[in-house]
């Protein structure tokens, strides 16, 4: 996309997430395309700027969002997935559909969703549809962090990133390639570690769902269970042994917990749990809709803020989730923690997982920053803000 010229907006207020900074009152952001020219006081930023400004009148500004979690190659499922049964029903019924890449004018409008809402970077997982999704996102100008899932028990299979995926991305721009693991139960050791590696020699995070749902603490702590009977024959390999361990205490035992590994989920975790997590330095993604949407229970958020286990937000897919607005994630951990902390929540939509994509300049409205802004919706102003 060819930024427009530089634009500015005014706004009651404007928080820019910067360590140190207040909130500015009565403010002003200068842009271009994505990339904040100045940011702060109205009077100062707009000063001899000659553009057009749009003034936004009572509303409060954040730096654009980053969805950490998200199925894209499954935005044709939206809403159709079945009423809440459990993880091992919902994969059932999701291996029953038809999984193929989605034309591009589904995934353009997925991402467009996306943005519309604030969203200005994407950690996207899959394994058929990495390409399109990267070129969805770059076509937008969004930038993102493209994952290739390794899926399996067979010696390397999916590990690596796919040639087509590569190709459409680059180290060093806006939308990169990297592998991940998908899960303890579907994908085996070596292929778990394979990925790992690969995500650290391409310096990005290494993705991993973990500790979801019931069942798959069952089948690690004795191999039974649904979804062990879901697997058996097709994806756990004849002898699976089991670990004996949570699937948090698992992950650690493997060396798949560390500062760049972000653990999706974690519904199904102790304080143990939590404090190898936290010791670790691994980042959790909370996608609170999905997790009741499949019915696999809620993450203790605040259990895991206070162990000291940084948070993001993920929207996950259409296949498990009405629509990919992050702020109805705000909503839905709101409603099940009313008092959950709002530096947290923001944090978890901006900073933390620009941390983990080592985008420096996501995550803060401040000059040279390419994160662009956000709105906070009125419904979430007080809470999030106290304006």
């Amino acid at each position: 996309m060819t930024p427009p010229g530089p634009r500015g907006v005014t706004a009651r207020r404007m928080l820019p997430l910067l360590p140190g900074a207040s909130p500015v009152d009565d403010a002003a952001v200068v842009f271009a395309g994505r990339r904040i020219l100045d940011a702060g006081p109205r009077q100062a930023v707009l000063r001899g700027f000659a553009g057009p400004v749009a003034d936004l009148g009572d509303a409060v500004l954040v730096p654009g969002l980053v969805n950490a979690h998200s199925h894209l190659e499954l935005a044709h499922l939206r809403g159709s997935a079945p009423a809440p049964a459990g993880f091992a029903a919902w994969a059932a019924w999701l291996v029953g559909q038809n999984l193929a890449p989605p034309p591009d004018a589904v995934l353009d409008a997925a991402v467009a969703e996306m943005a519309a809402s604030g969203t200005v970077a994407v950690i996207d997982v899959g394994s058929r549809a990495g390409a399109a999704v990267a070129a969805a996102l770059d076509r937008a100008g969004l930038a993102g962090l493209v994952c290739h899932e390794a899926f399996g028990w067979k010696p390397g299979r999916n590990a690596p990133v796919p040639e087509t995926l590569a190709a459409a991305t680059t180290p060093d721009g806006p939308v990169r390639a990297a592998a991940s693991g998908h899960a303890l139960y579907s994908t085996s050791p070596e292929n778990l570690r394979r990925a790992r590696d690969a995500c650290r020699a391409r310096r990005v995070p290494f993705c991993l769902h973990l500790a979801e749902h019931d069942a798959e603490v069952e089948l690690l702590a004795t191999g039974g269970g649904p979804l062990a009977a879901l697997l058996a024959g097709k994806v756990l390999p004849r002898g699976y042994a089991p670990p004996g361990l949570s699937p948090v205490a698992a992950a650690d035992a493997l060396g798949l917990l560390g500062p760049d590994t972000l653990a999706v989920h974690v519904v199904c975790a102790d304080a143990a749990d939590r404090r190898l997590l936290a010791a670790s330095g691994a980042s959790v993604c909370l996608c609170p809709r999905s997790n009741a949407r499949i019915g696999v229970g809620v993450a203790d958020a605040p259990a895991l803020c206070a162990a000291g286990v940084p948070l993001c937000l993920g929207t996950d897919s259409l296949a498990s989730s009405d629509d990919l607005d992050l702020w109805n994630e705000v909503r839905a951990l709101f409603a099940a923690f009313p008092d959950f902390p709002a530096g947290a929540v923001l944090a978890a939509l901006t900073a933390t997982p620009a941390r983990l994509l080592g985008r420096t300049r996501l995550g803060c409205l401040a000059p040279g920053s390419e994160s662009g802004f956000a709105v906070v919706p009125p419904d979430l102003r007080e809470r999030l803000t106290g304006a």
